[in-house]
């Protein structure tokens, strides 16, 4: 099968065959364009070079991991969704995770100054509200992920290999199939629609 690129939101693409769909990019609105162009599962996160657009994040990944582990049936196959990026980035989009989906653990609770007693209710909170494995422990956040860095300006699982053609340009390729996804056409049409030329009537 050919590779398709979809695009559902400004600052991102899918691109997927029969087995495999990587979406590059995950700025706040592309939850609803995976819904919109139903797409049912994706399997790979890219994180872009370019990290926050007219005051978004496109880095987000909090709801693509919810989308993977309930829309894509991650929980049930038990599979492992692929993240793919700088080192560094995804160390840092990975300490995020850990703050919105497990909150604070008692060392930094501590480091704030919380109350002993409310200490105690976050961490029951938390514990309580978490993603827990079928042995009811709480999983970490990294046992979401293959963690997959780019080296030498590539990365690859075997089955997909994503080269970096340039900040946002990338060529992917997955069995067989090859194209490339370039993120800075967005920015034209953004800029274009941000200092439209609006001309108003005048009656003299």
């Amino acid at each position: 099968m050919a590779l398709e690129t979809i695009k559902p939101a400004d600052g991102s693409r899918v691109v997927r065959d029969d087995t495999h769909a990587v979406l590059f990019g995950q700025p706040p609105e592309v939850l609803k364009g995976l819904l919109l162009k139903q797409i049912r599962s994706i399997d790979t996160l890219v994180l872009t070079d370019t990290r926050e657009r007219d005051g978004s994040l496109l880095n987000n990944l909090e709801f693509p991991l919810y989308y993977f582990l309930f829309i894509g049936k991650g929980t049930q196959s038990g599979t492992r969704l692929n993240l793919v990026g700088d080192a560094a980035e995804i160390a840092r989009v990975l300490r995020l995770l850990q703050l919105t989906l497990l909150g604070p653990v008692q060392t930094e609770l501590q480091r704030w100054g919380t109350p002993p007693w409310l200490q105690q209710e976050w961490l029951n909170a938390a514990r309580h509200l978490a993603l827990k494995g079928a042995d009811g422990r709480v999983r970490s956040i990294e046992s979401f992920f293959n963690i997959i860095p780019f080296m030498d300006g590539t990365a690859s699982d075997g089955r997909f290999t994503l080269r970096r053609l340039g900040t946002d340009r990338y060529e992917v390729a997955v069995n067989g199939a090859m194209t490339s996804v370039d993120l800075c056409e967005d920015l034209v049409t953004i800029r274009l629609t941000h200092y439209k030329l609006i001309l108003f009537p005048v009656n003299w």
